[in-house]
């Protein structure tokens, strides 16, 4: 961790008021502060640090999440590697299940990761041709590069042997031609 990093959260801890109180407990030789075991907790340089690690507040706990869950190099890791990666350096009760509930609730996570869901059926195979060009796909293929010739292309595919055709269209505002 960078000094500039521990220079800011040491000021967001001391304006933080749970940060404030544990250290008072702490100095108080007291163990336990509001349900917490504060047995390997210390203050130094008015830091907070527990088992060599830094406390974090509450108003920090999203943005370290953030930037170690969402950061290009891990790009958007699962719960355990963010978990140990944040485990390394910095501390908060409940860490673990900030940082599921974070996962959980990562858009990017959500859309890219499969669903694994009761509801969810199995897939249903299509049927098998007995014929060629008895089953086949089309598909348009648009918004190409502007030419005399044309500007749009139809693929026509027959799923049987995967044998394709591509005709060349001219797709007009009301109509489309082929050649």
């Amino acid at each position: 961790m960078r000094w500039s990093e521990c220079q800011m959260l040491n000021q967001l801890n001391q304006m933080n008021q749970q940060c404030i109180n544990i250290q008072t407990v702490i100095e108080q030789n007291r163990r336990t502060c509001q349900d917490m075991n504060l047995d390997n907790c210390r203050v130094l340089n008015e830091v907070l640090w527990k088992n060599d690690r830094l406390w974090v507040s509450q108003l920090m706990i999203i943005q370290l999440i953030r930037k170690a869950h969402d950061f290009l190099i891990n790009d958007h890791s699962d719960m355990n590697w963010t978990l140990n990666l944040l485990r390394r350096s910095y501390y908060w009760s409940k860490m673990r299940m900030i940082i599921k509930c974070y996962i959980q609730n990562c858009y990017i996570c959500r859309r890219s990761k499969a669903l694994r869901d009761r509801i969810n059926e199995l897939l249903k195979s299509l049927f098998i041709s007995e014929q060629w060009w008895q089953d086949i796909s089309l598909n348009f293929i648009i918004d190409l590069l502007k030419s005399d010739e044309s500007n749009v292309i139809l693929t026509v595919i027959n799923r049987l042997f995967k044998e394709h055709h591509y005709i060349l269209c001219w797709l007009n505002d009301k109509e489309t031609f082929a050649e």
